[in-house]
């Protein structure tokens, strides 16, 4: 049975004992509206460094290939000093 994870981005990446460490965070909807989602890092995915390596190698791949099809495209990179992005605000009735 295959399982599945879900998560908004990537916390921190780091390197201890050897072994890559990709802490992976969500945002957690807030209690009261009119306050800002919340990012829980909760899981770390671990990976050897040729792990990592070809994982990454994977995901380059793909984004060019996004690009390529429009799907997505770069932007300039964001000045240091920008605050970090927050959650986009759903429109569905469902999530009200």
């Amino acid at each position: 049975m295959k399982s599945h994870l879900y998560a908004d981005g990537v916390e921190n990446i780091s390197l201890i004992e050897g072994m890559v460490r990709l802490d992976l965070f969500h945002y957690e909807a807030p209690a009261e509206a009119g306050v800002a989602a919340a990012r829980v890092a909760d899981t770390q995915l671990i990976l050897p460094p040729a792990a990592f390596l070809r994982a990454f190698e994977s995901m380059q791949r793909f984004v060019n290939e996004l690009e390529r099809k429009g799907v997505v495209s770069r932007a300039a990179a964001p000045a240091a000093s920008a605050a970090p992005a927050q959650p986009p605000v759903s429109s569905s009735p469902n999530f009200s």
